[in-house]
């Protein structure tokens, strides 16, 4: 079977950046983030139930930074909030909705360079920040992601990593209900939870429900070695979800938040 020349040119291409990502433009991108927030604080908005729009209002109203994620683009009809930052890791997630994720006005879209291999995604998304996503267990998380961060548990662990090699060092997080109707535990069961929601909004993933699974046991466990690693250097990760059952991290109400990050520093 023969090949196209011009995609194996650009396969090759591609091979060729993910086997040395710090000598791409992608890498020097990512170098030039860092640290450009030192010192400051930000929210990681999820996509749970429990998030409002009147929050985000709160927080655009407060002009505090932001990352959020995957299909948060379904709560802007009901708020003029939007992410100062926007962060995927997981294709299914955007792959039929490229179109949508464009129009996002985020100052910085960030992805994985195994999206690249996509050539619609190449093609349509703009303004994005490519990122290494390594997924050994043995190498750290990370504050400075300019040749790699640690792919692991879940998207909102990718955006707390992003958050700090900006310099970011109080990291609230919002909308991390971690509670979902259909999950695999700590012990590899898989457990029913009838009349939970999943999401701010029903649809949020109805195309694609039966390609996503729910693995809270290794989530779990995952924010719990976060919560581990980044005090440690000088990263605070408090969880200000009005309705949370992660426990990993102080929980704060979202008031005291706020409050938190708009009082005078002396």
């Amino acid at each position: 079977m023969k090949h196209h020349p011009i995609l194996s040119v650009k396969a090759r291409t591609i091979n060729f950046f993910v086997k040395n990502f710090n000598l791409t433009n992608y890498y020097r991108q990512m170098k030039k983030l860092h640290n450009t927030h030192l010192g400051e604080s930000c929210f990681v908005i999820g996509n749970g139930p429990s998030l409002t729009a009147e929050d985000l209002n709160t927080i655009a109203g407060n002009n505090i930074d932001s990352f959020a994620m995957n299909r948060i683009y379904k709560i802007f009809p009901q708020t003029d909030w939007r992410p100062t930052y926007y962060v995927n890791t997981d294709w299914v997630l955007i792959r039929d909705v490229l179109d949508v994720v464009n129009t996002i006005p985020a100052k910085q879209k960030f992805f994985p360079i195994h999206h690249l291999y996509n050539e619609s995604f190449r093609k349509q998304i703009k303004n994005k920040y490519i990122f290494f996503l390594g997924y050994s267990d043995e190498m750290p998380y990370s504050i400075d992601c300019s040749e790699c961060l640690k792919g692991v548990g879940t998207v909102t662990i990718a955006s707390i990593q992003l958050a700090a090699h900006m310099g970011y060092r109080n990291i609230f997080l919002l909308g991390i209900d971690h509670n979902f109707d259909n999950i695999i535990d700590e012990n590899g069961n898989t457990i029913i939870n009838k009349g939970v929601r999943n999401y701010f909004v029903d649809d949020y993933d109805k195309d694609i429900s039966n390609e996503v699974v729910h693995n809270l046991g290794n989530t779990t466990r995952r924010y719990n070695e976060v919560q581990e690693y980044f005090p440690k250097h000088g990263v605070n990760i408090l969880n200000a979800t009005r309705v949370t059952k992660l426990e990993a991290f102080p929980i704060i109400s979202f008031k005291e938040a706020i409050s938190i990050i708009t009082s005078p520093k002396c």
